[in-house]
């Protein structure tokens, strides 16, 4: 007999018998297929061990041999399942639980959201909620389709979107819209400097051209600084790669504008509140506190609270989402609040569009006229400028500059 594992998984019997006739007892176990492991014989004691559902023709076959058969041990799951055969209790719940497994499955209680950088997650998961998709909708609620085109659609800065379902997870990958800028010239091309702004040139660093205005001299937007076409020392012309560092010294005039009268909104109205409770990555939404914005009309925030026992941190949590309706006011300015408001814009502009260039001076104007007030700023800058061209270079040896 082959020799094979004497324990099983699902549970085994060791048995021993005493008298009769053994050997054509175990011949006929095996005309009959039963298998019979760690089987051990001596003295006229057979010990083996045999499955749970072969033990009941083992004893019948020993008897007919005038074997006494005797159980030694029984152990395994089958044993274990056996004893609460009677306890309709406990495999109500196991079946209960499955249940429950299978038709928690059939919802979605996951979003996941990658690629993002500058668009908030809430911006997203707004527009999906508006196509059906949201924690605890049927995992087939939704269509994919639509939930990438409305997405793209809505958030301009969202180039593509792409919704995968995975069991009860949602996988939203989305990629952001790139600005375009103009490809730089290669090192080898020849080129020129032009100015892109009016001003003063203050100063010129010339690592590769030739200079073709004055420091302290006035230049225009488009004008030639930097000269491509070079003489070499034996009198050739040659094109180079035109490259160096400019200052220019030049003007500029902002102008902001705030009316004593306007209409503001604030988000202090009526509030909706919409939680869940998670488990790990997983989200099942509470029934009672399950409501949506019912129009664009409202701001949403939200709040993770982590949960304690006694002072023990435990893996649940509860999210709280809040979203809270505008609500519209008629606001009358004075002309102190104006002039302060107008500063603040100021300074956001300062701070935004300014930061990299150095401002010398400035000249401010309040204006004010029977419906607001406008300020007017005039700035003096310093700041690097200078943009390269292409230079045309025709066979008959004449030379284009390109911008």
């Amino acid at each position: 007999m082959k020799k094979r594992r004497s324990k099983t998984s699902f549970g085994y019997v060791r048995f021993c018998c005493l008298g009769g006739f053994q050997e054509k007892f175990i011949s006929k176990l095996i005309e009959n297929d039963i298998r019979l492991f760690d089987v051990k014989q001596e003295k006229g004691k057979l010990t083996a061990l045999a499955y749970p559902s072969d033990y009941e023709f083992i004893a019948r076959t020993a008897v007919k041999y005038k074997i006494r058969i005797r159980v030694i041990q029984r152990k395994g799951l089958y044993f274990f399942l056996r004893r609460y055969r009677k306890r309709w209790g406990i495999i109500a719940g196991v079946l209960s639980c499955c249940a429950i497994i299978l038709i928690m499955s059939q919802f979605v209680w996951d979003i996941q959201i990658s690629g993002n950088e500058t668009v908030p997650e809430t911006e997203i998961l707004k527009v999906l909620e508006k196509e059906g998709l949201s924690p605890g909708v049927g995992k087939f609620g939704f269509d994919t389709r639509s939930c990438e085109l409305s997405t793209v659609n809505a958030i301009e800065k969202l180039s593509w979107v792409s919704v995968e379902r995975e069991g009860s997870r949602v996988y939203v990958k989305v990629g952001e819209s790139r600005s375009e800028e103009a490809p730089e010239i290669p090192v080898d091309t020849p080129c020129n400097i032009i100015a892109d702004c009016d001003g003063q040139l203050i100063g010129a660093i010339v690592h590769r051209g030739k200079l073709m205005t004055d420091i302290g001299s006035g230049v225009r937007k488009g004008q030639l600084l930097v000269s491509g076409t070079v003489n070499d020392n034996g009198g050739n012309i040659v094109y180079v790669h035109s490259d160096g560092e400019f200052t220019v010294r030049t003007e500029q005039t902002e102008e902001f504008y705030l009316p004593f009268k306007t209409t503001v909104k604030t988000s202090d109205g009526e509030q909706i509140h919409n939680s869940y409770f998670m488990i790990g990555a997983f989200s099942f939404p509470i029934p009672w506190e399950s409501g949506s914005a019912p129009s664009d009309e409202y701001s949403y925030s939200e709040e993770i609270h982590k949960l304690s026992f006694f002072g023990l941190e435990t893996p649940f949590k509860i999210r709280r989402g809040t979203y809270t309706e505008y609500t519209e006011k008629d606001v009358t300015y004075t002309n102190r609040d104006l002039t302060e408001m107008l500063e603040r814009e100021k300074e956001n502009y300062e701070k935004n569009f300014l930061s990299d260039v150095k401002i010398t001076d400035e000249e401010k104007t309040f204006t004010p006229d029977e419906n607001g007030i406008k300020l007017t700023v005039k700035y003096t800058l310093e700041k690097s400028f200078g943009e390269k061209a292409p230079i045309n270079i025709t066979y008959g040896g004449n030379a284009l500059t390109g911008e």
